[in-house]
């Protein structure tokens, strides 16, 4: 079977782009033909994509579309058009934490190109509001192709904490800086914001000249992943966020995560794995963010517990629920 992936696929890998890059490589491991068509870019390059998606639609026998909230969702509007032209089985895949709001305004349109077709989706969040909006969803966990687990080697003298996310609003860098601010009056740590994004000189400007705030560039997945260990802390500050990959490597990482409870995430984490603040609350979040600083070792346990979980983020315990999907998609007429 050729199966044709329709994404955005970034160059500075991450996110959407890495759970669908280890899509591809785990169906190409089963023996399927995997394409794969970037719809990301700029005009010239989205353009490119559009028409690719079109050709290689006609010789492949299953496309999914893979695709987020609003402009993100393009991938998949585009694999229903080039299923719908050339008659070929579909499946969805759908990543965002904004999808009840998203859904709210577009169920309408989108129901137009989705129908009834099946959307994969990786939390009980995001099945609930699809299903809310009369979509037919398949809840399968996100994984990762390879789960090893690393020695965390942070001295905690100076406690070292990690921020690891784009410099844009949905992700409240300031309620991050804004914590650790007054963190670092109290505790003996260091705070390493990496990333990117269009806020970032604003935020830089503002707090680098901090002691104990340190800013990085946006650097490779590869290159962020040998970092995680060097830092026992992990804090996510997100107000919308569904399957963030970048817990599960905290927790490869042996890092104690302390995350807002926002959206898919508390659907798939508990208080025994992570600890949790309230959703864009500055002020729950500096009392929890003080609270493991000074009392790290109170909350280790979590450390193990979250080992465990992550554990079974593995193709092997979704393969059977992808596979079955794609071969009931290949014996519909």
């Amino acid at each position: 079977m050729r199966i044709l992936i329709i994404a955005n696929i970034r160059k500075k890998q991450g996110g959407i782009t890495t759970q669908t890059l280890e899509l591809a490589d785990s169906l190409k491991s089963e023996g399927y033909e995997v394409v794969l068509v970037s719809t990301h870019g700029n005009i010239k390059e989205r353009a490119k994509g559009f028409v690719t998606s079109f050709k290689e639609a006609r010789n492949s026998d299953l496309l999914i579309g893979v695709g987020c909230a609003y402009y993100g969702v393009i991938p998949m509007l585009i694999s229903s058009s080039a299923s719908l032209i050339t008659g070929k089985r579909i499946l969805y895949n759908f990543h965002d934490g904004q999808a009840r709001e998203f859904l709210r305004k577009y169920h309408g349109l989108l129901r137009l190109f989705f129908g009834k077709e099946k959307i994969i989706v990786a939390t009980g969040f995001l099945k609930n509001c699809f299903e809310e909006f009369g979509f037919n969803a398949v809840l399968i966990s996100n994984y990762l192709n390879k789960i090893e687990f690393k020695e965390n080697t942070d001295s905690g003298k100076p406690r070292k904490v990690l921020w690891a996310r784009s410099f844009e609003k949905l992700y409240r860098p300031d309620i991050a800086l804004e914590g650790a601010t007054e963190a670092i009056k109290n505790a003996d740590a260091e705070f390493h914001m990496f990333g990117g994004g269009s806020l970032r000189n604003e935020y830089k400007s503002r707090y680098g000249g901090t002691a104990g705030i340190i800013f990085h560039d946006f650097i490779q997945r590869s290159e962020l992943m040998e970092e995680y260990r060097k830092h026992s802390l992990f804090i996510n500050t997100s107000d919308y966020d569904n399957f963030p990959m970048s817990i599960v490597e905290a927790g490869m990482n042996g890092m104690l995560v302390l995350t807002s409870d926002a959206e898919g995430i508390s659907s798939i984490y508990t208080n025994d794995e992570v600890v949790f603040f309230k959703r864009g609350d500055v002020k729950d979040f500096r009392e929890k963010l003080c609270d493991v600083l000074k009392e790290f070792d109170k909350y280790a346990c979590k450390i193990e517990n979250l080992k465990v979980k992550v554990g079974g983020f593995t193709w092997e315990n979704t393969r059977e629920e992808w596979i079955s999907l794609i071969e009931e998609k290949a014996e519909e007429q």
